[in-house]
């Protein structure tokens, strides 16, 4: 009875956690406030990589009604393929902001502060978690940790923390549903999120499991017990792992990037040994994150055996505890079953090693490491202390960690320092650095990515186009062969390496190549345009116009089509109608490449003698490309046959500077100085 009747005076260094620390109002402004602190550098960070795919060149987000988003591209291993709620999301933010990065990048940071949210108010319903205060210490601590940047900054990678906030609120859903009271609207809520969840990305499958297990570890008491009890529940849980088979069977297990065959399952297994080693490294100390990691693959057990140690070590006491159902046991498989859909057999061909897989797993450790201090902390000034050193430096480090995605040159540039092993990170970098006007450098990163990958089909690609923009015919065909062996569905490296043998005077194999690129990709209509150009380049004007014809049918806006169809219409006699396709070129196109559209319409002007009009056309291609010789040389003869005679001298002088052996030229000159001296 006494010890009901005194209660021990608080000592002095410690005090009780306010009420406030339970309220969610609270909690929601301070995680809220210190994601939005960690990020704020992070809003106009440019797309990258997989975005592009995913959200720039990805045309079925560009409307709600009608939901073409339901079906997202599954080509090339596009983050979104088999993902129809991620495609969703990012069709939402498209009808908002159309590519306006920044939406993209507040709905990452929205998505990521309700999974902390939600992540707090799951702990501090766990009888374990050590209420309200150590609840909030983790969650702040997940919520600004570095590693989130790959699934946060990085835009495409919502695929991870969508997923991950729709698999928190599953699991909030049922601890709700299981407390009681309004439990079948907790409930529903519950598979409704897992369903969504799966819709993301398949680490979501991963919920059912733990759901059980939370059931039997901190409701039910045994596995019987929670089925007896909750078994429908469960079994609609797991129902949801039918329509995420069929969305990988109908999206060929993500275009074929998952699984595929092409990875070794046990060589990829014991990377994952180095990874989730690497994993756990930086949850603690976030220093020498990397974008990209490429597809390295352990050599063997021996080269991972401390890793693979250590996680067969973590496995083996998880078990034991899973075993006597201790909550620790329910951490430690939460641990494993999060990183189980990408971390385990299953090879990801595009990356064996990812930081963004680890978005919810991060908070398994976080909370191990905060159960070990908080006893000795809890509630005192140290503990508070700790919570707010602890938050400051991981926010500081991710808005460190942010200024690297602030430009391309930047983010590969920092992994290609981090990982100079990594042909992908040297092809990017290349990229960057000719889109930054840096050729030189470009060309030597697209040779190292060749040095470390002979068959990587893209550099091979830009080498190609480099040595074709230098006039150098034979080294480009030489590359582009190179692409296309590496990769036989690469039509653009066919069209060009058609254009390339069409240069080096090789014509059979260049129709051949065009016809290839037209086989592997019959609606192209560019394709067709450059068959059909070349065919009525070579006089073989019917095939070529029957192509060109089909190509404006798919698509009336092509220039190139209507140039090559003046072409054939002329060949034809047709002249009026050549004029027509001419004059329909040179409308749609007003850049240099119109000069060529010009220079053809000159010529048929001045074939018919409408030499003003010619002389019109001529200047017109010399107003695009200053260093057209021939349509100089065109002007020239309407300047000399109009009377124009400085005129005409000076544009020939300009020709023979650059062509110094064209006789033509040289007689024309000699005409006009004659009639200059005669007074004509």
């Amino acid at each position: 009875m006494i010890s009901r009747l005194i209660k021990p005076s608080p000592s002095p260094d410690v005090v009780r956690a306010p009420a406030w620390f339970a309220r969610p109002a609270i909690a929601a402004l301070l995680l809220f406030t210190a994601a939005l602190l960690a990020w704020s550098n992070s809003f106009t960070a440019p797309f990258e990589f997989d975005d592009h795919g995913s959200i720039l060149g990805n045309a079925t987000i560009r409307q709600l009604v009608p939901p073409t988003w339901l079906h997202p591209p599954a080509t090339a291993g596009e983050t979104v393929s088999g993902r129809p709620v991620l495609n969703f999301s990012f069709a939402v933010n498209h009808a908002l902001g159309g590519l306006d990065v920044r939406g993209y990048h507040a709905v990452n940071l929205l998505i990521h502060a309700l999974a902390g949210l939600v992540l707090w108010a799951i702990l501090r319903r766990l009888p374990v978690g050590g209420g309200p205060a150590v609840a909030l210490a983790i969650a702040l601590l997940w919520t600004v940790h570095p590693l989130q940047t790959a699934a946060v900054t990085y835009v495409v990678q919502r695929a991870e923390s969508l997923a991950g906030l729709f698999s928190l609120l599953a699991l909030y859903g049922f601890i709700r549903g299981a407390e009681g009271g309004e439990g079948r609207r907790w409930f529903v809520l519950a598979v409704a999120c897992c369903l969504l969840g799966v819709g993301t990305k398949e680490t979501a499958a991963a919920v059912p499991i733990i759901v059980l297990l939370y059931d039997r570890t901190f409701r039910a008491g045994s596995f019987r017990a929670a089925w007896q009890t909750r078994g429908r529940v469960h079994a609609a849980l797991f129902a949801t792992w039918l329509p995420l088979a069929l969305l990988a069977f109908a999206n060929r297990a993500r275009g074929g990037s998952a699984g595929n065959g092409t990875i070794d399952v046990g060589s990829y297994f014991l990377t994952q040994g180095e990874a989730i080693g690497r994993y756990l490294r930086l949850t603690f100390w976030p220093a020498g994150q990397v974008f990209d990691y490429g597809t390295p693959l352990a050599a063997g057990l021996g080269a991972v055996a401390g890793q693979f140690l250590l996680l067969v070590l973590l496995a083996g006491v998880t078990l034991w505890l899973l075993v006597r159902n201790r909550p620790a046991g329910f951490a430690g498989a939460c641990f494993f079953l999060l990183l189980a859909p990408s971390s385990s057999f299953v090879p990801v061909a595009t990356q064996t090693i990812a930081e963004h897989r680890m978005y919810l797993a991060l908070a398994v450790p976080l909370a191990l490491a905060v159960a070990v201090i908080a006893p000795r902390l809890k509630a005192s000034v140290a503990g508070f202390t700790l919570v707010a050193v602890a938050t400051g430096a991981f926010g500081a480090a991710t808005f460190m960690r942010n200024a690297v995605y602030a430009s391309p040159l930047w983010l590969w540039g920092d992994t290609v320092a981090k990982r100079p092993d990594n042909p992908r990170a040297h092809y990017n970098l290349g990229l960057a650095l000719r889109e930054a006007g840096r050729g030189e450098e470009a060309r030597g990163e697209f040779e190292r990515t060749l040095t470390l990958n002979p068959r990587h089909a893209f550099a091979n690609y830009e080498l190609g186009n480099a040595a074709f923009a230098t006039g150098r015919w034979g080294d480009a065909a030489t590359f582009f062969e190179h692409a296309v062996a590496a990769d036989p569905q690469f039509v653009a490296a066919r069209v060009n390496l058609g254009q390339a043998l069409d240069a080096l005077g090789r014509t059979d194999e260049a129709l051949a190549q065009y016809r290839e690129a037209l086989a592997a990709d019959p609606g192209a209509a560019d394709v067709r345009v450059n068959l059909g150009g070349l065919l009525v380049k070579h006089g073989r004007a019917g095939e070529g116009e029957a192509l060109l014809r089909e190509a404006l049918a798919i698509d009336p806006a092509l220039p190139e089509a209507h140039y090559h169809l003046g072409l054939a219409r002329r060949q034809a006699g047709a002249l009026g109608e050549a004029e027509v396709e001419f004059r329909m070129a040179v409308t749609m196109k007003s850049d240099t490449g119109a000069a060529e559209a010009w220079f053809a319409l000159g010529n048929l002007l001045a074939r018919q003698e409408r030499v003003g009009e010619a002389a019109v056309a001529f200047q017109s291609a010399l107003d695009r490309d200053p260093a057209h010789a021939l349509a100089r040389a065109s002007l020239a003869n309407c300047q000399l046959m109009t009377g124009r005679l400085d005129e005409a001298v000076a544009n020939y002088e300009a020709v023979l500077r650059v062509r110094p052996n064209d006789a033509a030229v040289q007689r024309n000159l000699e005409l006009a100085r004659q009639m200059k001296r005669s007074g004509r």
